[in-house]
């Protein structure tokens, strides 16, 4: 008889526990470019810039403010970009079946993904769009790491070290994705918080907290994933699955909560 090929059950679940993760992510990242497109390319559309500020921004569209109001839409607007292309960049079918794609569509993405995160430092620090001190620290750390593993990315591309590409991608992904992670964050913390009477607010340690935690968990559960891949021990990998499945369901709730209270009431 023929040995099956299939791989080990454990394999499996932590497999299944990763696609389920990020088909949630999937879901919850093309609502949020929706959202943008919605809401930034109908303002651009109409030239009705005034509407923006709708929605709540530290600092949103500024009569005459020319640099910062470009700024402020060029960073909006390309972040839609970077997290649809980004999404793109995992399909495992474009990688097999159009490789050239993938490697245009990577560059584009470390590229805006660059982009995006010069003028998020502008509008924190130079237009002064800031939340308070521990947030806008958590946010530049976020930046500062997402120029360093955009960097890594592209140097192990060109030296052909795919292992070490597909790692520094992934970490580049997760922290351009950050800004999203922090908005079901939030939303995930109002819903467990609220009943209990604890205000969330832009200064205080719970916001801080989910700010920081929107990059840094992100991270920490990629680490855990790349360890489970390499280790030979069942209860690791299926340990991992479970975990990655846990985290579906949050992202997935966390989405939907942004996409009813935070994205859909502006549009």
């Amino acid at each position: 008889m023929k040995a099956s090929l299939r791989p080990p059950l454990p394999s499996r679940i932590l497999s299944a526990g990763a696609t389920l993760w990020f088909v949630t992510a999937t879901l919850g990242q093309l609502a949020f470019v929706a959202f943008i497109v919605a809401f930034f390319g109908g303002a651009l559309a109409t030239g009705d810039l005034a509407g923006l500020n709708a929605k709540p921004h530290v600092t949103g569209y500024v009569p005459g403010d020319l640099v910062g109001n470009t700024q402020f839409l060029g960073h909006a607007v390309l972040a839609g970009l970077v997290t649809f292309a980004g999404l793109w960049q995992l399909v495992p079918a474009l990688r097999r079946r159009w490789p050239a794609a993938h490697r245009w569509n990577g560059r584009l993405f470390l590229a805006v993904a660059l982009v995006v995160t010069l003028t998020g430092f502008w509008l924190v620090w130079v237009r002064g769009s800031r939340l308070g001190l521990g947030s806008d620290v958590s946010i530049s750390l976020n930046g500062l790491l997402i120029v360093v593993f955009a960097v890594l990315a592209w140097r192990s591309a060109v030296r052909r070290d795919f292992t070490a590409h597909r790692r520094h991608a992934l970490r580049a992904w997760l922290l351009v994705n950050g800004v999203w992670f922090l908005r079901i964050g939030i939303m995930l913390a109002g819903l467990l918080l609220t009943p209990l009477g604890i205000r969330i607010d832009y200064q205080g340690p719970v916001f801080i907290g989910v700010s920081v935690a929107s990059w840094l968990l992100p991270l920490a559960v990629l680490e855990l994933y790349f360890r489970a891949e390499r280790s030979h021990r069942a209860w690791t990998k299926t340990a991992m699955g479970i975990v990655l499945g846990v985290a579906a369901l949050a992202t997935l709730a966390g989405s939907l909560a942004a996409a009813a209270f935070m994205w859909w009431p502006v549009l």
